[in-house]
């Protein structure tokens, strides 16, 4: 995860019942990224979409699919600059999410949702290697 260009100074896994996450946070003001499954939304990416047609959301984007899986950006508020939040739809009850929030000093600040779509990726093809039959 040291691909943006700086040191990772922390990795630490992150959960609890509803599913596991990691966070990594980058040395000085490169910023935090948080990704993993969120099985506790047992609707998908169909509850983000219901979501985006009552005006739940702020913003929503469906994207091209990440690695053959359907995935969208989305906000509900109080989301500035340099912050992505993204969610691929591995199945029709699973969620992979990546919220990445990027500080003043991360080169890659001004395209979030790109660092996003890279760390889904990457996460959605570690998932296919460790659950091959």
């Amino acid at each position: 995860m040291e691909a943006l260009g700086t040191k990772v100074v922390n990795a630490a896994p992150e959960g609890d019942q509803s599913g596991k996450s990691c966070v990594w946070t980058y040395a000085g003001e490169y910023g935090t990224i948080n990704a993993g499954l969120t099985p506790g939304n047992k609707d998908g990416l169909s509850s983000l979409y219901a979501s985006s047609e009552d005006g739940t959301l702020t913003s929503f984007t469906p994207l091209p699919p990440i690695d053959g899986y359907p995935a969208v950006t989305y906000a509900q508020g109080g989301e500035g600059e340099g912050v992505c939040t993204l969610a691929a739809g591995v199945r029709d009850d699973l969620l992979y999410t990546v919220i990445a929030r990027l500080d003043t000093g991360n080169p890659h600040r001004s395209d979030p949702c790109g660092v996003a779509v890279k760390i889904a990726s990457f996460g959605i093809q570690h998932l296919k290697s460790t659950h091959r039959s």
